[in-house]
């Protein structure tokens, strides 16, 4: 049996706990403390989901009303994502995000 991840799940008040129920079990979380917040700052709400990922030790982060690619794009979410692995409503958010396809320029001989 895989050992379940301490997890902090971050959520509007408004979030059916089955949506935090149903990521946990998929992706083999123990959640250990639920945040509910309604703020619209992302600065704060970065600064809150940090602050509780410290006093309980956990190394994920659950938030079902954000998207990877939101906070993969928002400044305030990047020490969050180098302090632990995010997993937000459509899955987990890769960190560094991928690069974009550049075109590669041939180097000169």
């Amino acid at each position: 049996m895989t050992e379940r991840r301490r997890t902090i799940a971050l959520c509007r008040p408004d979030t059916p706990g089955r949506e935090i129920q149903h990521l946990a079990a998929r992706y083999s979380l123990e959640v250990v403390y639920t945040v509910f917040t309604d703020t619209e700052s992302s600065k704060l709400t970065a600064m809150i989901a940090v602050q509780h990922l410290i006093e309980h030790d956990a190394e994920v982060l659950v938030i079902s009303n954000l998207s990877a690619a939101r906070i993969t794009h928002d400044q305030h979410w990047r020490a969050v994502l180098a302090a632990a692995d995010i997993i937000t409503s459509d899955g987990p958010v890769e960190y560094p995000p991928p690069s974009p396809d550049r075109r590669t320029t041939p180097s000169a001989p």
